[in-house]
């Protein structure tokens, strides 16, 4: 009769199938809890690491104030200047802020403070960053494509003598070399205890990229037009530096811009006044030979009237030349605006419209240099720039030629007075009205003159006064601490990895692990009782005698588990189950181990016990036992001896027996199913009162199916962390169809402590089996894995 506490229902075990063990999954993370400590090591030595590879980054900022009118910026305050600077105008915020982060005044700023080439050296683990601090300066003529992907090393030697890379060559400061770098020299810096420089060469165009990348322009406050930069570099120095240049060069390129039309004016008011000084020395030198050769020294009252209204009339004339000469200037201007023609002088043009359409006209200009710098060409707005200009073009030279008509109409009416008063001067005499006309001449190119120098000056002036539209808030100023790597966040950083790593690899491992765990687990999913436990056993050589069977008369607890699994058997079937198969579901789960030192334990329980090697495809138990294989039971199957000859004591005790496998047959199957097995195990069981079968697996050949007709019970074989969880499903399919009589499971390679409740792990027999040796092979390679990884 069956005993009740070694079968479970069915129903009982689903109702446990469905209900999730807290304590097993916790015991899971103690069961590594190994991994906490050395994942936490390891992090915090990599942030060690880390800490001490990662170059310090510092942050240099400082604030522009942005004259914007549409955010309420004023100018200076002072009206007098704000009149002389007609070349300025208002900046959009916006705009200026992608001008500051345009690459063309990135490129300025690298080449003008010579970031392209950079030096470094180690110091430790560190790698320190030697700028404006190099014993050594590159003065570079040509840089070649080889350079940008090979930094070159310089070894210093003395004061006078250095070496490149691994070369034996010496050579001086300042000698022009030429290798596969390029063309350069190397000029001795200030003093510096490094010895070994690292010289960089940088492609200017990737640089630009990567240190607008590091810049950031922002608006701390929106209402406002204080713009707030930021650069991070691995030098406090260099990235003060970059935003002093970067503001520098913003500014003059802002000033040229808003120059640019009063720089053309004085360039024409320049080369007028050229010409006209040569003219006027002309004339003062043919007055001053004509009073000389004539002998005049007084001009009659008639003369002085006659030359008075010739000179006013002259004057007027000259007036509207100069104002003709300015429109074709401007005339021509517009016809040839594109191709850098300078901007005519807006000064001596009277006509409002006409200055307010120039006026408008250059704006639109600057406008759209500006934003070709800052958008694509496609971009719309360009497009609507390009048409205000074409129709403001048209509407100056519609303007330009009503003016031009007007005064040619009031030219032709002075030349006509012209007329009229030479014809009055033909009544002085000769040598009067001829002085009259040189000194007319002279006066004309006096008050030209005057004019020229008068507008030259103002000119000059608002030159001088134009200011730009950006003021300079907070100078560039570096923390003096760095920002990255922040020190405090990696340390707690890396702990916190440190402690959530183990829980993840602990819950992946969890995950993957298919294999046995726990003896909750065999009985749920097998269906089966568990008769007994076999605790780990460590053992050196597990294929010697000595590796394979445990002291019965000692008191450790895997002698005591034999004795209670010897116990136990009683409550096999009714209690009389002599003839036992030891089975599993793989090799390597311990049929051999377990069969060997029951069988022992049963024969130190003063019983007669033989042990029979069955598994004729893979024999152990002859190594094992240390007897010999040259006969056993395949020669009792095919008629060949008898049994009694064959049968071998083992040493461990009188009482206890085998019956070796004997040499391997071709066809084990056929050899177990052709009918002497049973009339043998009949024989057998008048001598002897228990029979243990070592069987081979189950579920790898039919061996063990055909045997089990012949048995009194079965013993399955289950291996922590070695039996997968569908082997359990298949002994419950066994189960089920009561395939296997009195079927139960040793739970073999309990291991107690350690966070494992039941953890488990064995000894390390590895069993391979029959021709597929390759899988078998790796079949024992993943389970020294899993053994490596489950191992405590």
């Amino acid at each position: 009769m069956e005993n009740q506490h070694l079968n479970w229902s069915n129903e009982q075990l689903d109702d446990q199938d469905s209900k999730f063990n807290l304590r097993n999954y916790l015991r899971g993370y103690v069961r590594y809890w190994y991994l906490f400590p050395i994942c936490l090591a390891l992090v915090l030595i990599s942030a060690f690491f880390f800490l001490q590879v990662t170059q310090p980054v510092y942050i240099a900022k400082a604030k522009l104030l942005i004259k914007d009118s549409k955010k309420g910026a004023s100018g200076t305050g002072n009206d007098i200047i704000e009149e002389m600077a007609q070349f300025g105008g208002n900046k959009l915020v916006e705009n200026e802020i992608e001008v500051l982060k345009s690459q063309s005044l990135m490129e300025q700023t690298i080449r003008e403070l010579q970031l392209d080439v950079t030096f470094e050296t180690k110091a430790g683990l560190k790698t320190v960053d030697l700028y404006k601090a190099s014993p050594i300066v590159v003065r570079s003529e040509i840089i070649s494509e080889f350079a940008y992907r090979n930094p070159m090393l310089i070894h210093i030697v003395d004061n006078d003598h250095f070496q490149i890379n691994d070369e034996e060559a010496k050579y001086r400061y300042g000698q022009k070399l030429r290798n596969p770098w390029g063309v350069f020299s190397i000029m001795k810096g200030p003093s510096s205890e490094y010895k070994t420089i690292n010289i960089k060469f940088l492609d200017i165009k990737p640089l630009t990229i990567r240190l607008l990348g590091k810049l950031e322009i922002s608006k701390p406050n929106p209402k406002s037009t204080v713009l707030e930069l930021s650069f991070e570099d691995v030098s406090i120095q260099r990235g003060k530096d970059v935003l002093n240049k970067l503001l520098d060069v913003y500014v003059q390129s802002s000033l040229n811009d808003k120059n640019s039309e009063a720089s053309n004016t004085l360039k024409f008011i320049e080369s007028r006044l050229g010409l006209i000084t040569g003219e006027l020395g002309d004339v003062e030198r043919d007055v001053e030979s004509y009073k000389k050769n004539q002998g005049l020294t007084d001009i009659s009252a008639e003369s002085n009237l006659f030359l008075q209204n010739i000179k006013e009339n002259d004057a007027q004339l000259n007036d509207v030349n100069i104002k003709i000469s300015v429109l074709e200037s401007v005339d021509n201007y517009i016809k040839n605006a594109g191709d850098g023609s300078p901007a005519p002088a807006t000064y001596m043009i009277n006509d409002p419209i006409l200055v307010s359409l120039l006026t408008r006209y250059n704006e639109l200009q600057i406008q759209k240099d500006k934003y070709a710098q800052t958008t694509q060409a496609n971009n719309p707005l360009l497009g609507t720039i390009n048409t205000q200009i074409t129709n403001t073009r048209q509407a100056i030279r519609e303007n330009v030629q009503n003016l031009r008509r007007g005064l040619d109409v009031t030219r032709q009416s002075l030349e006509a007075v012209n007329t009229k008063f030479s014809a009055g001067l033909r009544s002085i005499p000769q040598k009067e009205r001829e002085y009259v006309g040189i000194k007319r001449q002279q006066s004309i190119k006096e008050g030209l003159y005057l004019y020229l120098l008068q507008k030259r000056e103002e000119t000059a002036l608002g030159y001088a006064a134009t200011v730009t539209d950006s003021r300079l808030v907070d100078a560039p100023s570096a923390s003096l601490s760095p920002i990255k790597p922040q020190k405090l966040l990696v340390w707690f950083g890396s702990a916190a990895v440190g402690i959530l790593l183990p829980f993840l690899i602990i819950n992946l491992l969890l995950l993957l692990n298919n294999s046995v765990q726990t003896r909750e687990e065999v009985e749920q999913l097998s269906r089966t009782s568990v008769i007994g436990e076999i605790g780990h056993m460590k053992a050196a050589q597990p294929q010697t005698l000595a590796g394979s069977v445990i002291k019965m008369t000692s008191r450790s607890a895997v002698a005591e588990q034999f004795r209670a699994l010897r116990t136990n058997l009683q409550y096999l079937g009714d209690g009389n189950c002599r003839i036992i198969m030891f089975t599993s579901s793989v090799g390597g789960e311990g049929k051999s181990f377990v069969s060997i030192n029951l069988a022992a334990s049963l024969a130190y329980a003063d019983k007669r016990v033989l042990l029979i090697g069955l598994d004729l495809r893979k024999p152990s138990l002859h190594d094992r036992l240390q007897i010999s294989n040259k006969y056993g039971i395949s020669n009792c199957l095919i008629g060949q001896g008898n049994y009694t000859d064959i049968i071998q004591p083992t040493g461990i005790h009188p009482k206890f027996d085998v019956l070796p496998s004997g040499p391997i047959p071709p066809n084990p199957s056929e050899l177990i199913s052709n009918g002497r097995l049973p009339v043998l195990l009949a024989e057998l069981r008048k001598q002897y009162d228990y029979i243990l079968i070592d069987s081979p697996p189950f579920g790898l050949v039919t061996d063990s199916a055909l045997i089990e007709k012949y048995v009194d019970a079965t013993l399955y074989l289950v291996r922590f962390n070695y039996t997968l969880v569908d082997h359990l499903k298949s002994i419950a399919d066994l189960q089920r169809a009561k395939r296997f009589s009195n079927l139960s499971i040793i739970y073999n390679g309990v291991k107690y402590g350690g966070g494992y409740g039941y953890g488990y792990g064995y000894g390390g027999y590895g069993y391979g089996y029959y021709e597929d040796e390759k899988k078998s092979q790796i079949q024992n390679i993943e389970s020294k894995l899993r053994r490596m990884i489950t191992r405590s």
